[in-house]
């Protein structure tokens, strides 16, 4: 949760038609809805893969202490027409959006699985959230 709570850079993999594509972004976890919240320009190759293709992949820390995540992501609209969302972007990344011009949007991702990534010794206990479940290290 401190690793969400966190936000900073992340790593977004998405899929379509040209093959995968990762980017790094800004993230900015919304606990009270349990997504993750990224913010990019309307038309990039992220957006359009997200349309057509919704699961996605995101890489959040360092490789020797990475929290994995996968989920569906749907994009939220226009930055400039959600004062609240991007406000709260704001707040928990430390970037305004809504200074990059109006052609950028939000994404929201909803995770069904979430992956702790550390040592070899932990890959038996990796699984830190399945289908929206949080486990503790007994039952991952």
């Amino acid at each position: 949760m401190a690793r969400l709570d966190a936000g900073g850079d992340a790593w977004l993999a998405t899929a379509g038609r040209a093959g995968p594509h990762l980017v790094p972004l800004t993230l900015a976890w919304d606990s009270t809805a349990g997504e993750l919240i990224f913010c990019v320009e309307q038309g990039t190759v992220t957006a359009r893969n997200i349309a057509t293709e919704p699961s996605v992949r995101v890489g959040i820390g360092p490789t020797r202490d990475v929290l994995m995540v996968d989920g569906t992501a749907q994009i939220a609209g226009l930055v400039n027409d959600d004062n609240y969302l991007s406000a709260f972007f704001y707040e928990k990344a430390g970037w305004d959006p809504r200074l990059n011009g109006d052609n950028m949007i939000f994404i929201r991702v909803a995770p069904s699985r979430m992956q702790a990534w550390r040592e070899v010794d932990e890959a038996a206990n990796r699984a830190v959230m399945v289908n929206g479940d949080w486990k503790t290290t007994d039952e991952s």
